[in-house]
C-alpha cells in the first residue's frame, strides 16, 4: 500500500533525472588519425618533409611551425593572445601574398625571439618576378604586421619555382 502513495509533484522530477543519466553505448573509435595522410591510387598527392614526419615524432625530427620565446621572464604572453598573433599573421601572408604562397600557406613558420617575430617560409616566384615590386611588398608586409602587432616583424622568405621543388614524397 505505500508504494501506491507517490506525491505526484516529485514524478517529473524523477523521469528529468533518469534521462540525464543516460549512457551513450556507441563503439569507441579508437583510431589515433591526426598528421597521418591517407594515400592514393597514382601516388599524386605531394608531402613536405614536415608533412611526412609522424605526429610521435614532434620534436625529435620534426619542428613546431610555430617556435616562441615567451616562457622567459620578460617576455610573456597569455597563450590565447599567441594564437590570435598567429592567426592574424597566417590569414594577413595568405591574403598578401596569394599568387606566391605554396601550398595554401601551411609550411608558414612562426617564431618569436624576444620582442621580435620572425615569419619564415617558402614562396613561389613566377616568371613575371618584379623584385621592386617584392621589395615593397616585404617591406610593407613587415612595417604594417609591426604596428598591428606592436613588435618588430621581420620576413625570412625563400623562392622556390614550382610547389613540387619542395616534395619530400609522394603518396
Amino acid at each position: 500500500m505505500a508504494l501506491a502513495k507517490v506525491d505526484l509533484k516529485l514524478l517529473p522530477l524523477c523521469v528529468n533525472l533518469s534521462r540525464a543519466a543516460t549512457i551513450s553505448t556507441s563503439a569507441p573509435l579508437a583510431k589515433n588519425r591526426a598528421g597521418k595522410y591517407k594515400a592514393t591510387i597514382n601516388r599524386s598527392q605531394m608531402l613536405t618533409y614536415e608533412m611526412a614526419q609522424r605526429p610521435h615524432h614532434l620534436g625529435v625530427r620534426k619542428a613546431w611551425l610555430s617556435w616562441h620565446s615567451q616562457n622567459l621572464e620578460e617576455f610573456r604572453q597569455t597563450q590565447p593572445y599567441q594564437v590570435a598573433q598567429d592567426e592574424i599573421i597566417r590569414r594577413f601572408v595568405r591574403g598578401f601574398f596569394p599568387q606566391n604562397v605554396t601550398i595554401s600557406g601551411q609550411e608558414i613558420v612562426i617564431k618569436r625571439r624576444g620582442n621580435a617575430v620572425y615569419v619564415a617560409g617558402f614562396f613561389q616566384h613566377s616568371r613575371r618576378l618584379d623584385i621592386r615590386k617584392i621589395y615593397w611588398m616585404f617591406g610593407f608586409a613587415e612595417e604594417f604586421l609591426s604596428l598591428l602587432l606592436k613588435q618588430p616583424v621581420k620576413f625570412e622568405i625563400q623562392f622556390v619555382e614550382t610547389e613540387h621543388a619542395l616534395a619530400y614524397n609522394y603518396i
